[in-house]
């Protein structure tokens, strides 16, 4: 599988990446099959989350003794204990003591001594009380210094189903404020066909080498995008047995500032699918621009 630099930190990442939110639903032998299944094809690149149940405990057991193969992408802030189950109070606590807490937990789980990207989950400015930003960016940084950590990102959160375009916008609004403080080598953000809200945000990452990890490209969110595919006429656009999902993986993959897509499944068989499109390349450069047309004669637009 063809591989891309995210951003400036010298890291080759997969161009498809593996996200295991899901797998922590899953049983470990389920989880193990399909996570070698990705690691075998040629996926490097994989995701996880404190947050994602006992997910990054599975990975650890996966990729075991052939760590140096990959690119290992996890979180912080996460309230949670060593099973991924939230802790009482809040979801997130943004304190050095914090931070310390979930690196230690998450090389442990993991089974490494370091983390290539590791990303403050769901982060806002103001979710940072006042004095409180410098304490947490500093705690990163020594954190980093210490060798734990390669290199600190953020991640956005997700919507809900009556907020369809929120997590988007809520990423488009942190990187504008928090791209300017210049702590951050990756971030981590929602784009795709439907949600175009981040695609010039993204071209100026590129512009000062902050690495972009792109998700939610082949996710419908809700019934809220079911008829997209038809309304902007991208069927069209497809080649001969192409699937909607295919195309969306592709379309992602056709930003030259992407690094890297990840994309989740509990299915083994979709995930064949999608490392077969991701295989496919990105779209024709005529296919790419006409299919961004296309959207926004349908209303779906960059901000």
């Amino acid at each position: 599988m063809n591989k891309r630099e995210l951003g400036g930190t010298r890291l080759q990442a997969s161009i498809l990446g593996f996200g295991s939110m899901e797998i922590g639903k899953l049983t470990y032998k389920e989880a193990d099959k399909l996570l070698n299944e990705a690691l075998d094809k040629g996926i490097t690149f994989v995701d996880s989350s404190p947050c994602y149940g006992i997910a990054e405990e599975y990975v650890g057991k996966a990729i075991g003794k052939r760590r140096e193969e990959y690119i290992l992408a996890t979180k912080c802030g996460c309230n949670v204990n060593e099973q991924g189950k939230f802790n009482e109070g809040p979801d997130h606590i943004w304190t050095a003591g914090q931070l310390s807490k979930n690196i230690d937990q998450s090389l442990k789980l993991l089974r490494t001594e370091y983390i290539d990207i590791w990303q403050l989950h769901g982060i806002m400015p103001d979710y940072l009380p006042e004095g409180k930003q410098d304490e947490v960016l500093e705690a990163a940084e020594k954190i980093k210094e210490s060798g734990k950590v390669r290199h600190i990102a953020f991640s956005c959160r997700n919507g809900s189903p009556d907020q369809p375009m929120y997590p988007a916008l809520f990423g488009y609004h942190a990187c504008k404020e928090m791209m300017p403080w210049n702590k951050f080598e990756v971030i981590q953000l929602i784009y795709g066909a439907y949600i175009r809200t981040n695609e010039e945000l993204i071209k100026q990452a590129g512009k000062e080498k902050v690495g972009i990890i792109c998700r939610g490209a082949v996710k419908r969110y809700f019934s809220y995008y079911k008829d997209y595919f038809a309304k902007a006429r991208l069927q069209e656009l497809c080649e001969n047995g192409e699937t909607e999902m295919d195309f969306l993986i592709r379309f992602a993959l056709s930003h030259p500032d992407i690094g890297t897509v990840i994309v989740g499944t509990k299915s083994i068989e979709h995930l064949r699918d999608n490392i077969e499109a991701a295989e496919k390349g990105v779209l024709s450069e005529e296919i790419y621009e006409e299919a961004k047309r296309r959207l926004s004669q349908a209303g779906i637009n960059p901000l």
